[in-house]
């Protein structure tokens, strides 16, 4: 008896263990989603990117050059994953939300007079499982 306590012990931790690691990636809400975008920008981890996009999403930006930029997610995370912090001013500016769909606007702002930023629009689906972000466009901005 004490044997069968022990397998269906064990069989309750590993199933613990096993929806524990799958719910560290699983984004409840779009803040959840976009949270991890910020944290993999913030840290240059292209994990996070990993984790916070859709496989087939979309990344397209005019940088501080005028530059136009496309990616993929697996390009776009290869660029972010430098490990190098960035000190900038993250905000979720706004976010609307209709059913299984979302799109927020994420203003980054960085630089010794706040004078560089960004502004991104992301668009955001849950996919019956979590939430992910499905493309992002955006634009560098002069703020002074």
């Amino acid at each position: 008896m004490s044997n069968l306590l022990t397998k269906v012990a064990l069989s309750f931790v590993v199933l613990f263990t096993l929806s524990h690691q799958v719910s560290a990636h699983d984004h409840s809400t779009p803040e959840d989603a976009i949270n991890v975008y910020i944290t993999a920008v913030s840290t240059g981890s292209g994990e996070h990117i990993v984790k916070a996009f859709s496989e087939s999403a979309s990344i397209q930006y005019y940088d501080d050059e005028n530059t136009f930029k496309r990616y993929t997610r697996h390009a776009f995370s290869t660029l972010v994953d430098t490990g190098n912090t960035w000190d900038a001013k993250i905000n979720i500016v706004e976010l609307r939300k209709t059913g299984n769909a979302a799109s927020a606007t994420v203003e980054f702002t960085w630089g010794a007079d706040e004078q560089h930023g960004y502004v991104d629009y992301l668009n955001l689906i849950y996919d019956g499982s979590r939430w992910q972000i499905t493309d992002k466009v955006a634009n560098y901005v002069k703020r002074k």
